[in-house]
């Protein structure tokens, strides 16, 4: 009988029939929080096929959270150096803080029942996205409005949610209150995740070395 190997991902291709997947109804006014640029709309919908559960033209996913540390956690993945942020990589973002407005259906993957459709922690987590975005495709073709997951870059396994919805701007859902990133919140980042924010240094602070 052949070992089983477990070094690679377990996360299975989307079966066909996918009707009776857990869901869940996030209520209208539902809070979310999403970073976003300063002056830019929150509901934008990408097709670029560069997030984990975007969709092709002409439909596309807007990303969230329901906490908004667990949101700036996930906009950091990439840009943190060991436990280190420049504060200036904050100046030009905003926190916003959102409603749903109305009810929205979306799939559950964190449901232990998806574990009989083939769905493990790693759809969250697997990279590259190939995998990750054809259960998007299928779960939208199955009239799902989203997907409800566990974030990628969230040791304490915040959820995220992927709405599905016509690719662009949702110019008529309302913007939220927009808000910079809070000292409330930096110091969030350094007492619950261990993460520094730190200012760039200044001319007088480095030492220029001549090697030549």
């Amino acid at each position: 009988m052949r070992p089983v190997v477990r070094q690679f991902p377990t996360l299975s291709s989307p079966p066909s029939h996918l009707e009776e997947f857990p869901s869940r109804l996030l209520p209208a006014g539902f809070r979310l929080f999403r970073v976003v640029r300063k002056g830019r709309g929150p509901w934008w919908f990408g097709s670029t096929l560069e997030g984990r559960f975007d969709l092709p033209e002409p439909h596309g996913t807007c990303y969230l959270a329901v906490d908004p540390l667990a949101a700036l956690l996930e906009l950091l993945g990439p840009e943190r150096t060991g436990g280190i942020v420049a504060a200036d990589f904050f100046a030009e973002r905003r926190i916003r803080e959102l409603q749903v407005p109305d009810e929205i259906m979306v799939a559950d993957v964190t449901s232990r029942r998806a574990s009989g459709f083939g769905v493990t922690a790693e759809i969250g987590t697997l990279v590259p996205y190939g995998r990750p975005q054809a259960w998007a495709l299928r779960l939208h073709e199955a009239n799902f409005e989203g997907i409800v997951y566990w974030l990628r870059h969230d040791p304490a396994r915040s959820e995220g949610v992927a709405l599905f919805g016509p690719h662009g701007e949702r110019k008529a859902w309302k913007r939220g209150r927009e808000r910079a990133v809070s000292r409330e919140l930096i110091r969030r980042l350094r007492a619950e995740c261990n993460i520094e924010v730190v200012p760039a240094p200044n001319s007088r602070q480095l030492r220029i070395i001549d090697v030549f």
